[in-house]
């Protein structure tokens, strides 16, 4: 049964200009991650170049979702749990930046349609699949709820994993990373969908997130991350310099033999 009071339930889902909004608060998460947690997104190749899909992160703080804001390119629509409008400042905030509220316990008609609208538009969705907060400070990760697997089988787009490395922290680099996306597709052939295979797709899921953990938290134990850019920028400032060197040779001799 939805915690949701009654009085606020006119408020979920209401249809707002959200990208103007989302453009706005969009330029505040990011002066106020700059300030407060800066991030970094590692792993943004992995992103698809067009059409819709599913982030789907780990959930330590509240900072996650500015923090994500900033870090990751582009609009999207987070899902959240009916509960969180029960606070008036969720009230204003979440309709404005196109979030989606959920009954948990009972995922109605309305809400899937939404959320396959948004996906097949070629828009994002942002998913915590943890369900709630996860205060575990070893990092491991929560049961997941099959709600990622299931929009996106729904509407036929990819889930891409995002591992958050760490409880974000004030006045510190907090780092993010994108792992392979999930082709739910294998899942959603021969015949209908159905509750086995939303939890095969989900188990999948799962893995891909355990992968882009272990992926991260290998680059962030090395303490190589900053030293290989550097050193690769270097590299290939070199290569530009040896480059426009040889060119310079080459025109020489042309004009010596001319």
């Amino acid at each position: 049964m939805s915690g949701l009071k009654e009085k606020y339930k006119k408020y979920v889902n209401k249809k707002t200009n959200y990208k103007a909004w989302y453009t706005f608060f969009y330029g505040f998460f990011f002066l106020l991650g700059k300030t407060l947690f800066p991030g970094k997104a590692l792993g943004l190749e992995h992103l698809p170049q067009s059409g819709g899909y599913v982030l789907a992160f780990n959930h330590r703080s509240w900072k996650d979702v500015p923090l994500s804001f900033y870090a990751i390119p582009g609009y999207r629509h987070f899902v959240g749990k009916e509960e969180h409008y029960n606070n008036a400042f969720a009230r204003f905030l979440f309709p404005k930046m196109g979030a989606i509220a959920v009954d948990r316990e009972n995922i109605d008609l309305s809400t899937i349609r939404r959320v396959a609208s948004v996906l097949k538009k070629g828009e994002v969705l942002g998913i915590f699949p943890e369900g709630t907060r996860n205060r575990d400070e070893n990092g491991d990760m929560l049961q997941f709820k099959n709600g990622a697997a299931f929009f996106a089988m729904q509407a036929r787009v990819p889930v891409v994993p995002v591992y958050i490395y760490k409880k974000p922290r004030f006045f510190r680099r907090n780092y993010l990373y994108i792992g392979e996306p999930v082709d739910v597709n294998e899942y959603i052939a021969g015949g209908p969908i159905n509750s086995d295979k939303v939890a095969a797709c989900g188990a999948a899921v799962r893995d891909a997130m355990e992968k882009t953990k272990a992926e991260l938290t290998a680059i962030m134990e090395r303490g190589t991350y900053g030293k290989e850019r550097k050193a690769e920028k270097k590299r290939m400032k070199a290569a530009k310099k040896a480059a426009a060197r040889a060119a310079r040779m080459m025109v020489g001799r042309d004009g010596k033999d001319l």
